[in-house]
């Protein structure tokens, strides 16, 4: 006797058994500020940093493409794979200053993040 339905229940059995649920992406409890970097935006797209500390950033990447992050002084993140994360040390910083994707088109597109330079974190 042909069973014509079994194969297709079976198949979506197999197939929502094999679908897992993206793993949460812990942030560092030490992390100064948790930056998540999307499709060509940042959110927030403004940090405010305490003057001349390092601070600890904790870089998520929620987009479907490479992002990181670079500032004009040479430092950057490294690269950062859609559905990953980094926590990286940036400064110390003595002015404010604009961070920017440099996946070529990114930057040019608007992905920038304003870095304000406050008064001393103490």
């Amino acid at each position: 006797m042909p069973r014509p339905m079994l194969l297709p229940a079976l198949t979506a059995l197999v197939t929502l058994g094999c679908v897992a649920e993206p793993a949460a992406i812990q942030v560092p409890d030490d992390a100064d500020i948790v930056l998540v970097a999307d499709d060509l935006f940042y959110e927030p797209d403004r940090i405010e940093v305490p003057a001349g500390e390092p601070i600890s950033l904790h870089l998520r990447n929620d987009g479907g493409i490479v992002h990181d992050l670079v500032l004009d002084t040479g430092w950057s993140s490294g690269e950062v794979r859609p559905g990953e994360a980094v926590t990286v040390t940036m400064g110390p910083l003595a002015s404010s200053t604009t961070a920017w994707c440099s996946v070529p088109g990114h930057r040019d597109a608007g992905m920038e993040l304003d870095v304000l330079v406050g008064g001393s974190g103490s």
